[in-house]
C-alpha cells in the first residue's frame, strides 16, 4: 500500500481543518441572523385588557397635582376603575362598579405607582420577567444591544409579560475600554455614534468618565443637537471638561465615582458638602446604585456564605460565569484589611446620598441588577432598603423609584403615579409602604397595564425566570451584539 508523503498528509488536514472553520462559520453566521426568531415559548401572555375594578385600596397616589397627598396621607377606602389599561376613575369603595367589570376586593391592601429601576443589565427577556414578578414594572438598562431593541417591540406589541424598558446606546467609553463597549477614537467619531444610536433607536446615551474631554463634549454636544439624552457614569465631569457639560442630562450614575472621583478617596465630610451643592446647581438627577457597592462588600466579607443565600438559579448561566471569573473572584480573594476598608468605603457612600439628598438633588431607584451576581428585582428592593438606612424617609424612598423616575424619563404623564388618565401600572402589599419601604418586597398584586397579576401568577413569572437562555445562545447573541457595534 502506498503511503502518502508529510507533505501531502498535512495538506490533506490543512484542508480537513479549514474544512472544519467555515462549517463552523456558517453555523454561526446562521445562528446570529436566526438569534432573533429564538423566543421562550413559557413567557405569560398578555390578556385582553378588559375593565378592572379594584375596591377597598387604600392608594399612595404620589400625585404632586394632589394637595391631599403628603407623606403620611393616603386616599383611603378608595375604589380604583380602570378600563383599557388606563385608570378612568377614583371613587370612595363601595361605588356601584359597572357590571361590564372584572371586581376584585382587596381589604384595605395599599396600592403605590409601578416601580422603576433606573439602572439595570438585562442579559435574556427572563430579567425583565422577574422584574415585574417583584412589581418593577418599569426597567432602564444600561447597554444597549440589538436584542434589547426586538424585546422593547415584543412587548409594545403586547406579545408576552415583562417590564417596560427604556435602552441606552450601546456604552460610549475611551480607548482602553473592554468589548462590550465602543472605543471612541475621536470627536467626529462620538459624534457619529450618538446619530446611529438615535437612528437604531435607542432611547438615550451612555456615556463613561474615561472619554478624553474633546471627545466627550462632542458627543453631548452632538446629543443636545438632535435630541437625545445623556446619562454619564459618575456625577463628575471627565478630566479636563467644565462642569457645565453636564447639565442637561438625563441622570448620572453612581455615587461611590464621587469618592473615587472628586473626592480622591477622601473620607472628607466637608469637601463633600461643597460637591453636593455644585451637583445641586446642575439640576440633573443622581442615582446612587447602594446595592452593587453593598453586594461587592458582602462578598468580600462573607465570601462564599454570601453567595450561597442568593437566588442563582435566576441568573443568566453564560454570564454567571463570566462575572464570577472576571469580577467576583477578586471581591472572594479580599483579605480582612480589604474588607474593612470596602465596609468603610460603603458606609461613606451612605452618607454622601444623604448629603445629596439633603442638598435636594433628585434621587433616583437603580440597582445595577445584573452585575456581580446581584438578582433582577430582588436588587431593586436591596437599592431601596439601602437608600432608607442612608437617611432617606420611606416616602422619598417611594419617590425616587416611582414619580422621579417617570419625570427623568418624560413619561410622567403616563406613569408614575397613580391618576385618572394615566396607565395602571401599580403594586399592592398588605401592609403601608410608608411606615416601612421593605413591604414591597412582599408583594400582594401586580397590575400591569390594567392586566390583574394575582400572587398565583407572580409566583409563575418567578419560576418562569429560572428557565434560562441557553449557554449557546447566550454566546450567538453577544456576538450579534459585538458584530453591531464594530462592523457596522
Amino acid at each position: 500500500m502506498q503511503k502518502y508523503s508529510l507533505k501531502v498528509r498535512l495538506k490533506k488536514l490543512l484542508i480537513f481543518i479549514l474544512y472544519l472553520l467555515v462549517i463552523l462559520i456558517v453555523i454561526i453566521t446562521t445562528s446570529v441572523l436566526f438569534a432573533k426568531y429564538i423566543v421562550p415559548d413559557d413567557l405569560m401572555p398578555v390578556e385582553d385588557q378588559t375593565s378592572l375594578t379594584i375596591d377597598n385600596i387604600n392608594i399612595v397616589t404620589m400625585s404632586k397635582k394632589d394637595e391631599r397627598i403628603t407623606s403620611t396621607n393616603i386616599l383611603r377606602n378608595s375604589q380604583l376603575v380602570i378600563d383599557k389599561g388606563i385608570i378612568t376613575a377614583i371613587n370612595p369603595a363601595g361605588t356601584p362598579a359597572s357590571k361590564n367589570s372584572r371586581l376584585i376586593n382587596v381589604e384595605s391592601a395599599y396600592g403605590v405607582p409601578g416601580l422603576f429601576d433606573m439602572h439595570v443589565h438585562l442579559y435574556e427577556r427572563k430579567y425583565l420577567v422577574l422584574n415585574l414578578a417583584y412589581g418593577i414594572t418599569s426597567v432602564r438598562a444600561m447597554n444597549g444591544q440589538p436584542m434589547h431593541l426586538r424585546w422593547k417591540e415584543e412587548l409594545k406589541n403586547n406579545e408576552w409579560l415583562g417590564s417596560n424598558l427604556t435602552i441606552s446606546s450601546p456604552i460610549l467609553d475611551g480607548i482602553n475600554t473592554n468589548i462590550l463597549s465602543l472605543a471612541i477614537t475621536s470627536p467626529e467619531a462620538g459624534r457619529e455614534q450618538v446619530r446611529k444610536a438615535k437612528d437604531n433607536g435607542y432611547d438615550f446615551i451612555k456615556a463613561y468618565g474615561y472619554l478624553d474631554g474633546d471627545s466627550f463634549e462632542a458627543i453631548v454636544d452632538e446629543a443636545n443637537k438632535i435630541g437625545i439624552k445623556v446619562a454619564k457614569h459618575g456625577p463628575h465631569p471627565v478630566k479636563g471638561v467644565d462642569w457645565k457639560w453636564l447639565k442637561g442630562m438625563q441622570s448620572l450614575e453612581h455615587v461611590e465615582d464621587i469618592f473615587q472621583g472628586p473626592l480622591n478617596y477622601e473620607f472628607d465630610f466637608e469637601k463633600l458638602q461643597v460637591i453636593a451643592k455644585k451637583i445641586k446647581s446642575l439640576n440633573v438627577p443622581i442615582v446612587p446604585t447602594l446595592e452593587t457597592f453593598d453586594h461587592l462588600t458582602q462578598l468580600s466579607k462573607n465570601k462564599q456564605q454570601f453567595i450561597e443565600s442568593l437566588e442563582l438559579d435566576y441568573l443568566n448561566p453564560f454570564y454567571f460565569d463570566i462575572m464570577q471569573h472576571f469580577t467576583v473572584e477578586r471581591w472572594l480573594k479580599a483579605n480582612e484589611k480589604q474588607s474593612q476598608y470596602l465596609t468603610k468605603e460603603n458606609q461613606f457612600l451612605a452618607s454622601i446620598t444623604k448629603a445629596l439628598h439633603d442638598e435636594g438633588v433628585k434621587l433616583l431607584v437603580g440597582s445595577d441588577a445584573g452585575t456581580n451576581h446581584t438578582i433582577p428585582g430582588i436588587a431593586t428592593h436591596n437599592e431601596m432598603r439601602l437608600l432608607k438606612q442612608a437617611g432617606l424617609s420611606d416616602y422619598d424612598v417611594l419617590k425616587a423609584a416611582t414619580i422621579n423616575a417617570a419625570e427623568t424619563l418624560g413619561i410622567d404623564e403616563q406613569y408614575g403615579s397613580i391618576e385618572v388618565g394615566k396607565i395602571a401600572d401599580l403594586v399592592l402589599t398588605r401592609n403601608n409602604p410608608l411606615k416601612n419601604i421593605t413591604e414591597l418586597k412582599q408583594t400582594f398584586a401586580v397590575v400591569k397595564n390594567g392586566q390583574w397579576l394575582s400572587q398565583s401568577k407572580l409566583k409563575a413569572l418567578r419560576a418562569s425566570a429560572k428557565n434560562n437562555q441557553s449557554y449557546y445562545w447566550s454566546v450567538i447573541k453577544l456576538l450579534e451584539a459585538l458584530i453591531d457595534r464594530h462592523l457596522f
